[in-house]
């Protein structure tokens, strides 16, 4: 496959710095009582590389994307979010070091924010949703090494059969140009891969 995408990969695994976890009804008990409203538009930065992380977000309706930059500037998305995720750069909030990645919105969202001054002076005190926060964390980073493990072990037509088998409904809401930086592919070449599954499947829906 293109490696465009795999240098994105060790330095996602290297930070561990996303947390992502669908928020069960304790911590989504803790945003509705604490959080507030926040409604972002589209392509607007939630955290940049750089900065130090203070908040942390959960999405209620819409979509986001984790990237990286290279030295040119170019950028790869290397994950996606939507409804239900609990976002931030964990070790960047907890640490107070800048994060290494960017939180960038793909949709329109409605997000319940929580700021980092509440998240340590009335989550951290409890011991299990300390607890429960590093083992999603942990889950995280098992989820990092086996998408690096897919991006080296599978071809580009490989990972966009995959994404289509198991997550339809998502896919179709990524833009072509960020899912092909993240497939490690040109936007060409993933309309060809599309285009011949379409022909291979006689499906109309790819």
């Amino acid at each position: 496959m293109g490696n465009g995408a795999l240098p994105a990969f060790p330095r996602a695994l290297a930070c561990v710095t996303l947390l992502h976890m669908q928020v069960n009804t304790v911590l989504k008990n803790h945003f509705l009582e604490l959080g507030k409203d926040l409604h972002v538009d589209a392509n607007r930065s939630l955290l940049r590389a750089g900065e130090v992380a203070r908040y942390v977000y959960l999405i209620q309706s819409g979509a986001v994307r984790l990237c990286v930059r290279n030295a040119e500037g170019g950028e790869t998305s290397v994950q996606f979010f939507f409804e239900g995720d609990m976002v931030s750069s964990l070790e960047s909030m907890v640490s107070g070091c800048p994060s290494g990645l960017d939180l960038i919105t793909m949709e329109a969202c409605q997000l319940r924010v929580l700021d980092r001054k509440i998240v340590q002076s009335k989550i951290q005190p409890h011991a299990n949703l300390v607890s429960e926060l590093l083992a999603l964390t942990q889950q995280r980073l098992v989820d990092y090494i086996n998408l690096y493990t897919s991006a080296i072990s599978q071809t580009p037509t490989q990972r966009y059969q995959t994404m289509l088998a198991t997550q339809p409904d998502k896919l179709a809401r990524i833009p072509l140009h960020i899912l092909a930086g993240y497939l490690g592919v040109t936007p060409v070449h993933l309309s060809r891969i599309r285009r011949n599954l379409k022909s291979a499947t006689g499906s109309q829906t790819l």
